[in-house]
């Protein structure tokens, strides 16, 4: 979650976000980076209209009302 408030707004790619989280190459880390994002969708992004967290097909992930 911390990293994407430092960097709200960026499109974080697979890699950046397990290099930086984790410091684990992305494969490694595929299906710990699948795991966290859904448990960190249902905290923050469950109960509410607006989501927060976006997927960006083929690219990664930003964080952006």
């Amino acid at each position: 979650m911390e990293y994407f408030l430092r960097n709200k707004g960026t499109v974080l790619s697979r890699e950046e976000i397990t290099q930086n989280v984790w410091d684990m190459p992305l494969e490694a880390s595929t299906n710990l980076l699948n795991v966290y994002m859904n448990s960190l969708r249902r905290k923050i992004d469950k109960d509410f209209e607006t989501k927060l967290i976006h997927t960006r097909k083929g690219i990664g992930f930003v964080m952006k009302e």
